[in-house]
């Protein structure tokens, strides 16, 4: 059986660092204390660990996808490639594309803050997702060795930051009604974001300027989605992927 591990730490009631793993049972202390690790340099005062029993059989899938590295001189080139890519996937329109992103990195809360979890855009370019504060996150997913995707990721100049934005965005496009998606950290001193479709994972380097704390995804859907279905899908369905898709 395979068990659920997810780690949230805080700061004074404010998300610090957050990770989830799926693993089997006797793999549960190592997965704890590598997700522990990973939050404990960002001084939280209150870290929550979860751990359950997955009832449902995974989706196991034999390859993330495929990695595709983009490096620009400034973030406003870097856009410029990512609404182009966009654009081409979804059709809508450049000037609705770029209000969209814009808020992204303004803060795409009501509130002007960073929202938890992700847009939903149909192609109509409208906002559909149920709370604008909390949007939808995906969870449940994982690589099934971890460790040895992690090496041959290093290996090749990537980061375990790429590992977990790989598993994601992997999960979400295995969704049929799922086109593109464009993401950049919260974290000011991360400016590596990416822009995914149904092929390709576009690593971008800078996609935000270095300093702002304002960062989030947008989740590029079909009109015809049946959103009920698509946050149980992102939020409940566990899908494990056996390899990377690295030359």
């Amino acid at each position: 059986m395979y068990y659920s591990i997810k780690l949230r730490a805080s700061r004074d009631g404010k998300h610090l660092s957050g990770g989830e793993r799926i693993v089997l049972k006797d793999k549960i202390e190592e997965a704890v204390n590598q997700l522990y690790r990973k939050a404990e340099p960002k001084d939280p005062d209150e870290i929550n660990i979860k751990i359950e029993s997955i009832k449902e059989k995974p989706l196991v899938i034999k390859s993330s996808l495929k990695i595709e590295n983009i490096i620009c001189e400034d973030y406003k080139s870097s856009n410029q490639i990512a609404l182009e890519i966009l654009k081409r996937s979804t059709g809508i329109p450049v000037e609705r594309l770029k209000e969209l992103i814009d808020l992204v990195h303004t803060g795409s809360a009501p509130d002007g803050s960073n929202m938890r979890g992700a847009m939903i855009v149909n192609q109509k370019g409208e906002r559909i997702e149920l709370d604008h504060f909390r949007g939808i996150r995906t969870t449940t997913v994982d690589f099934l060795d971890r460790d040895k995707i992690l090496k041959k990721l290093v290996k090749k100049g990537y980061t375990e930051r790429t590992v977990d934005a790989l598993c994601l965005t992997t999960k979400n496009m295995l969704y049929p009604d799922m086109i593109a998606e464009y993401c950049i950290s919260d974290e000011p001193d991360y400016i590596t974001g990416y822009v995914s479709t149904k092929d390709f994972y576009y690593r971008i380097t800078p996609l935000k300027s270095e300093g702002n704390p304002k960062g989030g995804r947008i989740y590029f859907v079909r009109n015809s989605i049946d959103l009920q279905d698509f946050y149980r899908f992102l939020q409940e369905k566990p899908v494990l992927i056996e390899d990377v898709g690295i030359d």
